[in-house]
């Protein structure tokens, strides 16, 4: 979903398997009134407090259900591009909040990507080696999304405080303090974990040298900003 907080200004951009619905579930009690309860999904919350926007389902239904949140121009729907955003939400606005969202280490990202598809096509896990094979083959077809929409407009990086989903905690603390917040001011919550799928296959033993290199080009905005090791780590 997409968030924004008026009292403190900010707005939560949504990248996509970065550990976000953790977050935006620790950062949404700031957008909206104290003591509401959990928000269905597929519904939105507007008021003088701020925005919290439509969280997606985790259902084999979601491709469908994005569809006709597209086709109906949904105002505050998942993973919102950064320029529908501004749009919805007015320039002036835009440009003055704060931009906040989540990154991670792009060969580990791709990885929970690449299972987290199967997941959504109810595709059942394999051995490893029929794995790799698959994994190859999702990298080289440049299906999976690299978040550029989300975190740019007119090709230029808006995004102005990152949350690394390797020190979410940390990093959460730090913005809450930025605030001028507790930084132990948030429930953190632990979502659509692609960790069963995964068996414990180190990252590393994914890749290949082609598998590698399309990463890093694919993901340049997220190696170049961020300082990630440039091969896959254990």
């Amino acid at each position: 979903m997409v968030l924004v907080c008026h009292k403190h200004k900010f707005i939560y951009l949504k990248t996509t398997k970065t550990a976000g619905t953790s977050t935006e579930k620790a950062l949404q009690p700031l957008c909206e009134k104290p003591g509401l309860g959990e928000l269905p999904n597929g519904e939105v919350r507007i008021s003088k407090h701020g925005i919290v926007g439509a969280r997606g389902p985790r259902t084999q239904n979601t491709h469908r259900i994005l569809r006709l949140w597209h086709r109906h121009k949904h105002p505050w729907r998942n993973h919102m591009s950064a320029i529908n955003v501004r749009e919805n939400l007015g320039a002036k606005t835009f440009d003055s909040y704060t931009k906040i969202a989540n990154v991670r280490d792009p060969f580990d990202r791709v990885v929970s990507q690449f299972h987290f598809m199967k997941y959504q096509k109810n595709l059942p896990s394999e051995d490893a080696k029929t794995e790799f094979e698959q994994f190859r083959s999702f990298v080289l077809s440049g299906t999976w999304s690299i978040d550029w929409d989300i975190v740019s407009i007119d090709n230029k990086l808006i995004v102005d405080r990152f949350i690394r989903k390797e020190h979410l905690v940390a990093d959460l603390k730090e913005t809450l303090a930025g605030f001028g917040l507790p930084e132990n001011g948030f429930k953190l919550g632990h979502d659509k974990s692609m960790k069963e799928r995964r068996k414990g296959i180190p990252v590393p033993d994914y890749y290949d040298p082609e598998t590698i290199d399309v990463v890093r080009r694919n993901m340049a905005w997220v190696f170049d900003t961020l300082g990630y090791p440039d091969q896959p780590q254990h």
